[in-house]
């Protein structure tokens, strides 16, 4: 089961070539008072705590359940339905770069602790598996502000697999523990950035979910709190 693909409509385009020629880092890096950008050195040091160079002996699958679901700027052989447990989806960390700004900030999906998640998962190519993970780490982890972890991921076909997924540091000076809907919905409604808006990155994840029969309970009470705001 795929979902349709789309690009955001920011002044910065999130694609496989921005990302690998470093703009996107070059743009957060132009941003006075943004977070420090992690070098390419630094980030490969990172992914080699989680996945090694000659890889982890078997097929690697991303994990996705946000933005990559619409938007995964990696190369990748099949989609699956998937599901992993003992973390959630949820609008949890505060962003003041790409969908905010440190004057309204803006609200991004992580993989939080606790219950369960569906999503999709990519299975990536064998020959090619490290230099997508190595983009998507350029996305991602630009600042350092999310926990990758291989994540024991069942797919549609009931086949068990790793997958890397990108969860929250509950200690990161972003993470917010306002559980609330009315701020969770204001923050995403009103926040923009070079990106784009942040409902735009709510609207199309939550099309994508919709592609795959999936209901968030936390997303359809967002989506219902802005439609009678």
């Amino acid at each position: 089961m795929s979902t349709t693909k789309k690009i955001n409509h920011g002044s910065v385009k999130l694609t496989r070539e921005n990302i690998s020629k470093g703009h996107l880092g070059d743009k957060i890096r132009s941003i006075s008072g943004s977070d420090k950008v992690l070098t390419d050195e630094e980030l490969i040091q990172a992914r080699r705590k989680i996945i090694p160079d000659e890889g982890i002996g078997e097929d690697i699958y991303i994990f996705a359940y946000g933005s990559l679901l619409w938007n995964p700027t990696v190369e990748y052989e099949k989609q699956y339905l998937a599901k992993v447990f003992g973390f959630h989806r949820s609008f949890c960390m505060k962003t003041n770069l790409g969908r905010g700004s440190f004057e309204n900030p803006g609200l991004m999906l992580g993989l939080d602790k606790g219950g369960s998640c569906r999503g999709s998962a990519f299975k990536l190519q064998k020959t090619e598996a490290i230099k997508n993970i190595d983009i998507l780490f350029r996305r991602e982890m630009v600042t350092g502000a999310y926990k990758p972890k291989l994540l024991k991921t069942i797919l549609e076909d009931n086949r068990t697999v790793m997958s890397l997924a990108f969860t929250v540091d509950k200690n990161h000076k972003n993470y917010v523990r306002d559980k609330t809907i009315e701020t969770k919905a204001n923050m995403i409604s009103s926040a923009y950035g070079f990106l784009g808006t942040c409902e735009e990155y709510f609207k199309n994840t939550l099309e994508s979910l919709s592609e795959l029969n999936i209901i968030d309970s936390e997303m359809k009470a967002i989506s219902n709190y802005l439609k009678n705001k």
